[in-house]
């Protein structure tokens, strides 16, 4: 695991600020895309759904697990990969309604929507006590906040599954930091292309003691 450095500068947060923005427009993009394209469907598939079965089997996901992701998008790929490695209930949020509409579609295409429910709704106050693990995509934000509450409202030995951009990762290392009730079990760096450095992400696979 690599060592943690915690000290931000300004240049720091200013150079945060456009990364992220960059990295939240790739992923709507490429939702949207997947969501009106076969070819780049099977492209996102096959890239991104990797590293997110490289991040489900690094994390031990229970194949009981009642799954809640945050920052579901028009593509839900990280529930159609859940589906494949689950049999627990798999509930995925967003803000944009429009998007939830869409992924719902997706959902329905795959013949997994007895599976997979997708709500709108925000998670800095969506109700997770039911729930056994916890996604945050990289997108969903304000980050610090939606932890803030997970870390309040998880039930005691959930699972709590953050990704965030690699050069914003400074301030989750920090919010961890400070919750000694919060274990950081794995981090795992994911760099497809293209996603090179400082734009890929890292997994932060959490348990709450």
């Amino acid at each position: 695991m690599a060592p943690r450095k915690t000290h931000k500068t300004i240049l720091d947060t200013i150079a945060i600020f456009f990364i992220k923005k960059t990295a939240n427009c790739f992923w709507e993009i490429a939702d949207n895309w997947s969501y009106k394209n076969d070819a780049i469907t099977k492209l996102y598939n096959k890239t991104i759904g990797k590293e997110y079965r490289k991040e489900y089997e690094n994390c031990d996901i229970s194949a009981h697990s009642n799954i809640l992701h945050i920052g579901c998008g028009s593509y839900p790929l990280t529930e159609i990969i859940l589906a494949s490695c689950t049999t627990g209930q798999i509930v995925g949020i967003d803000k944009n309604n429009q998007s939830v509409l869409r992924g719902q579609q997706v959902i329905k295409k795959n013949n997994l929507d007895k599976r997979i429910f997708l709500k709108h709704g925000d998670g800095l106050d969506f109700p997770v006590e039911e729930f056994d693990m916890v996604i945050v995509s990289s997108c969903s934000q304000p980050k610090v906040k939606i932890l803030q509450h997970l870390f309040q409202k998880v039930k005691s030995h959930s699972t709590i599954i953050v990704r965030e951009v690699d050069i914003a990762t400074k301030d989750i290392i920090n919010y961890i930091d400070a919750h000694p009730n919060i274990e950081l079990k794995q981090q795992i760096r994911h760099n497809p292309f293209p996603f090179f450095e400082p734009i890929g992400w890292t997994t932060f696979c959490l348990t709450k003691k």
